[in-house]
This record gives C-alpha cells, sequence and structure tokens, in this order.
C-alpha cells in the first residue's frame, strides 16, 4: 500500500490534565501517515487523483484549535474518526506530541495505528 507522510505538522490546541495546561492553548507536533492507493495519481499527474495533503493538515489543524481534550489519546481519537470520515485511506497512523511539557525531555507524547474497518 502506498503512503503519504506529513511530518513535523504544528498544531495549537487546549490540552492537558493539570490547571497550568488549561489557561491557553499548548503546541502538539503531529505526524501522520496516511495509507492509500496513489496509482491514479502515478498515471493522470493530476492532483484531484490523490490525496490533498494539505485538507488533511487544515482539517487536522481546525480538529486540534476547536478541543479542549484533557489527553492527547482522545485528540488523536477525534482527528482518526475524522480523517477516516472525509479522507480515503485504509490505514492511518498518527502520532501526537507535546514538546513544550516537561522541562527534562524534548517532548512526550502517543502513536495510534487504526485500519479501516470494511
Amino acid at each position: 500500500m502506498d503512503k503519504v507522510n506529513i511530518q513535523g505538522l504544528t498544531l495549537y490546541s487546549l490540552i492537558g490534565v493539570y490547571d497550568f495546561e488549561r489557561h491557553e492553548k499548548q503546541r502538539v507536533i503531529a505526524d501522520v501517515v496516511l495509507y492509500t492507493d496513489l496509482t491514479a495519481a502515478g498515471l493522470s499527474d493530476n492532483v484531484a487523483d490523490t490525496l490533498d495533503y494539505g485538507k488533511v493538515a487544515e482539517r487536522l489543524s481546525d480538529i486540534a484549535e476547536a478541543s479542549s481534550f484533557k489527553l492527547l489519546e482522545a485528540l488523536a481519537k477525534a482527528m482518526l474518526d475524522t480523517i477516516f470520515d472525509e479522507f480515503a485511506v485504509s490505514k492511518l497512523e498518527l502520532s501526537l506530541s507535546k514538546p513544550d511539557i516537561l522541562d527534562n525531555a524534548q517532548a512526550v507524547g502517543i502513536t495510534l495505528s487504526r485500519e479501516r474497518v470494511a
């Protein structure tokens, strides 16, 4: 299966369990691998035949901006559900990380992987 990758997508979301995290939106970094068939796009060289990664990135940004989840897991699930609903992907891997949360760590995060149920 072919893949479309979006790496290091910077999003902003009100996310976190602790009181200090609930006052303003935090930076969240997303890495996404979208599995889809790119054969038609390779043959036609037409953007209408491929997965529009710009639209995927925009939807992820919209979800992050509008949400106020406590957990990255909940934000990731909302993102996965939306991408499966709106785009032709057969499998999706989504990593979300919070780079500004721990002073002694570069980032903390999670990765979810889901396949479309037939």
